[in-house]
């Protein structure tokens, strides 16, 4: 028999790229543990179109429980539900709904991988005695030697469309060689052609989850007025850009920079987008589409994958969100926060969300983003 490789555990969604992970790993030598983490899913609604008597997370349904033993079997893998309700409710949840209370727009699936993904499982994988942790994330784990020592560096997923590497930025080095990303270097349609020649035919079936995992609803204002304290919602001022009022809102939380839809202010012939939420007046600022775009906004709570950047300015392109393309940006970092200038301004800068940076593919680091420098 052959020395194994290391132990690893394998996060099993039953989806096809964990699914076709856990199958790559098994053949290529290493100890596979398939491990299925069940989540807090919101127990004030059900499921309707699954029709299911009980709420379900999109990310851990029974169905997909099911499906992710049944790999596991074919697999001749261990398999294990850890249960994570608590601390997703803590860590995830109640993030999601205290950032929209001040009107930041969270991004929870990057709070899910740094708190539970690749903060809870990796503390398990050392109390199991395990090496790695593997999922089915589309990014680029690279190893160099560097000044005769090992580095790891986080790249972006060879599928640029599927690429997840926005949603990993608070990997370090230290938890980064023991990660595995085994679908990173493919495509979606040589992930779907290689699940297929090893007869993974239950998760190639299956249709991918969509929006965020813990609510039902379409819409996440929904959720938000289930758990939102009766206090938070107040109407107040729709004023211009110029300070006229022209109409009243119904609750500022329920508004993201860019919007058009929703606003309700009719007689106009170019539509309103919104430009800014005023949290500490209650009032929402709207304007024309070319108002939308800014250059200039603060971060904090940063980290870096690799060594961390020295103060000063450095050049790099910058991602404001998910699939948002990587524009050329500068970073004036002085200790835990910094200033970010785009070279062109780029439309609907968020408060609350993440700005990545990369060098070409690389990625550096990141951080979140707490205050915009709005043009006049």
């Amino acid at each position: 028999m052959s020395q194994s490789k290391g132990k690893v555990l394998v996060a099993m969604s039953g989806g096809l790229d964990s699914s076709l992970t856990a199958a790559m790993l098994v053949e290529k030598g290493y100890e596979c543990i398939g491990v299925y983490m069940n989540f807090w899913s919101d127990p004030t609604v059900f499921e309707q179109d699954e029709q299911v008597s009980f709420p379900q997370n999109k990310c851990c349904s029974i169905e997909s429980l099911n499906t992710a033993r049944r790999i596991a079997s074919k697999l001749n893998m261990p398999f294990y539900v850890l249960n994570v309700k608590n601390r997703f409710k803590k860590q995830i949840v109640d993030y999601f709904i205290d950032t929209y209370k001040i009107c930041h727009t969270p991004n929870p699936c990057i709070e899910c991988n740094r708190h539970i993904k690749f903060g809870f499982l990796l503390e398990r994988m050392k109390q199991l005695g395990a090496d790695y942790v593997a999922t089915g994330h589309f990014a680029r784990i690279k190893k160099k030697k560097k000044k005769g020592k090992t580095i790891y560096e986080l790249w972006m997923g060879k599928d640029k469309i599927k690429d997840q590497s926005y949603f990993l930025y608070t990997l370090g080095r230290e938890k980064l060689k023991h990660i595995l990303f085994p679908v990173g270097g493919m495509t979606k349609s040589k992930v779907r052609k290689e699940a297929k020649k090893r007869e993974l035919f239950e998760p190639l079936e299956k249709k991918e989850s969509q929006g965020i995992c813990f609510f039902p609803d379409k819409q996440h204002t929904d959720f938000l007025k289930r758990y939102f304290p009766k206090n938070v919602l107040k109407a107040g001022p729709i004023v211009t850009t110029n300070g006229e009022k022209i109409g009243v809102h119904k609750g500022l939380q329920f508004f993201t920079v860019g919007q058009r839809k929703g606003i309700d202010i009719g007689g106009e012939k170019d539509p309103w987008y919104v430009v800014r939420l005023d949290y500490e007046d209650n009032t929402l600022v709207v304007g024309k589409d070319n108002e939308v775009f800014q250059s200039d906004f603060k971060i904090h709570k940063m980290t870096f994958t690799e060594e961390e950047l020295p103060d000063g300015k450095h050049n790099v392109r910058a991602r404001i969100r998910y699939r948002f393309p990587p524009r050329r940006a500068v970073i004036n970092k002085n200790g835990d926060n910094a200033e970010i200038h785009f070279l062109k301004p780029q439309r609907a800068i968020t408060l609350g969300q993440s700005v990545v940076f990369y060098d070409k593919e690389r990625v550096l680091g990141g951080g979140i983003i707490k205050s915009i420098t709005y043009s006049k």
